[in-house]
């Protein structure tokens, strides 16, 4: 498999259209900024890492058509166009924090041309699509010191090379883990409605050659309860300045389960994930998906249903993570006093 997004000679963007996977390898091609934007909210690019990096090659394509553009008109459009790409989801904080380095860029040379803010955007999508990748693999790195021989590990959502630019974050540490102990068994979950971890984690897995089960969302407990798993790891699209994690539905039972059972609950997270301007969980604005998304699959409807839920997200409270690994290690029970000195740290 080719990198999951990509430069073509032609300075489009090639993405991996990851709701054909696993029964489909498919790249689509985006020539504009708009394209991406709509790659990003229909999860053909998805993962927060990697809608991080998305959102950097849509900052450069935003730039294509706007070189015969005045100065001022140049830099008014493209102030507008890194905000449209900045909303595109509003919850992963990773897409936030790419796009806001681009305003920072435009802001520092203003009274540049067309020509050298364009190689200015062009360098820095590049540097962030290489700064994910070794971030990435630093996680996985860090990561594989709290796994052992024979250990029983049970994932959520996808967090892998699909995820990111790298080995991934909290199946990138799974990954790594099954290269350096032996035994490692994952448990995944189908993570419904849109079925991430059947149809992406278990995909990754079988081309890493890992001991794979897939069980649905509703055996999470059973499975923990039956001593099947000695720990947990998830990711994250958004951590709050006190340790409260934002991650797909399901991570927050997940994790009370967890406590309960007394098993350790770990989440795997570049920095670019940390949202030093929010105090807490409650105050992550969470993203509400189509209704169709939870009525149908593969497109046939399943439910006649009126009314319908489907928060993206849950938040889990940082008194029920163990926790959190990062490319700088392992943060130990997060706490704000702890987090708060990582700000030093982002790039």
């Amino acid at each position: 498999m080719k990198e999951i997004i990509y430069f073509s000679k032609s300075q489009s963007v090639n993405v991996l259209d990851q709701t054909s996977l696993p029964f489909k390898v498919k790249y689509i091609e985006a020539k504009d900024y708009k394209e991406i934007i709509k790659l990003i909210k229909k999860l053909s690019i998805r993962g927060a890492p990697a809608i991080g990096v998305a959102g950097s090659f849509a900052a450069y394509l935003a730039m294509k058509d706007l070189k015969s553009k005045s100065h001022k008109d140049l830099v008014r459009i493209l102030t507008l166009r890194l905000k449209e790409i900045a909303s595109a989801r509003p919850t992963a904080i990773n897409l936030m924090w790419a796009v806001n380095r681009f305003q920072k860029l435009l802001s520092l040379n203003s009274q540049k041309g067309y020509l050298d803010i364009s190689k200015l955007f062009l360098k820095e999508a590049k540097y962030i699509f290489n700064h994910e990748k070794k971030v990435s693999t630093l996680i996985s790195k860090f990561g594989t010191s709290i796994l052992f021989d024979n250990c029983k590990v049970l994932t959520h959502c996808n967090t892998g090379s699909l995820a990111t630019t790298g080995p991934g974050t909290a199946l990138g540490v799974i990954k790594m883990a099954n290269k350096k102990y032996k035994g490692i068994k994952v448990y995944a979950t189908e993570t419904r409605p849109l079925m991430q971890g059947s149809r992406l984690t278990v995909w990754e897995c079988e081309q890493s050659n890992l001991d794979c089960t897939l069980i649905t969302d509703s055996m999470v407990s059973h499975t923990i309860k039956e001593s099947m798993v000695d720990l947990v790891i998830v990711g994250a699209d958004r951590i709050a300045l006190n340790g409260d994690v934002a991650n797909k539905i399901g991570t927050y039972q997940l994790a009370i389960a967890c406590k309960y059972h007394k098993i350790p609950f770990y989440v795997a997270a570049p920095l670019s994930t940390f949202d030093f301007d929010t105090e807490k969980g409650s105050s992550i604005l969470i993203e509400q998906r189509p209704s169709d998304e939870v009525t149908k699959i593969m497109g046939s409807r399943i439910s006649q249903a009126k009314k319908v839920l489907n928060p993206a997200f849950d938040v889990t409270p940082n008194k029920l993570i163990s926790g959190i690994i990062t490319e700088k290690g392992i943060i130990k029970n997060p706490k704000k006093r702890v987090i708060i000195k990582l700000k030093d740290y982002c790039y």
